[in-house]
């Protein structure tokens, strides 16, 4: 079976390089606006939808005209703890500029208050394990972690490093899974449809 994993739109805290985590920031008008533009290649219609509880991912779900999704916690962002709403240097000049080294690497790596890397990847892999006990195709839309999360299972990127160049979360990330939910990637950056 395919999976394919989407990010929602762009939010105002986006915009402004802040961290949202598990803050429930909605999408922006221009978020709305070029989400309402797109929609899924037609391989995926009629695939079983399911979706983050947050509502920037439940608008991305309404405006790309998805349908009724199945809200899942599993895909919602890392929990970002104290640093939600801030941006890099507003963590940095408040908490030190060695602070997401105190936080630690890679899979160890917990935001201060908040959820380590490894207990997001469990959960990634837990919701995968899950929907792979049924053929059926599936779309996930969800956030940047998630995405994050759901590409280091397929590859074994280490989330320490630089995001891989060849990862464009702002296209649709297709992975593959067998019926254990171990993963692979059937292909990255498929590109989203445009509305007529």
């Amino acid at each position: 079976m395919k999976i394919a994993f989407l990010r929602h739109g762009p939010t105002g805290w986006n915009a402004q390089d802040r961290i949202q985590g598990h803050t429930d920031i909605p999408l922006s008008s221009e978020g709305l606006a070029k989400m309402r533009a797109l929609r899924l290649p037609d391989e995926f219609a009629g695939a079983r939808l399911y979706c983050s509880p947050l509502t920037r991912a439940r608008q991305t779900v309404e405006a790309i005209g998805l349908g009724n999704p199945v809200l899942d916690a599993r895909l919602m962002e890392q929990h970002w703890g104290q640093w939600e709403g801030l941006t890099n240097a507003e963590i940095r000049a408040r908490d030190g500029d060695d602070c997401f080294a105190r936080a630690g690497l890679a899979r160890d790596f917990r935001p201060f208050g908040g959820e380590s890397t490894h207990a997001l990847m469990a959960r990634v892999q837990d919701f995968l394990t899950e929907i792979a006990r049924d053929p059926r195709d599936t779309v996930a839309v969800a956030h940047l972690g998630v995405l994050r999360a759901a590409y280091t299972l397929a590859t074994g990127w280490a989330m320490d490093a630089i995001m891989p160049a060849e990862l464009d979360v702002s296209q649709i990330l297709v992975l593959k899974l067998d019926g254990a939910g171990r993963s692979g990637v059937h292909e990255l950056n498929r590109a989203f449809s445009r509305k007529a």
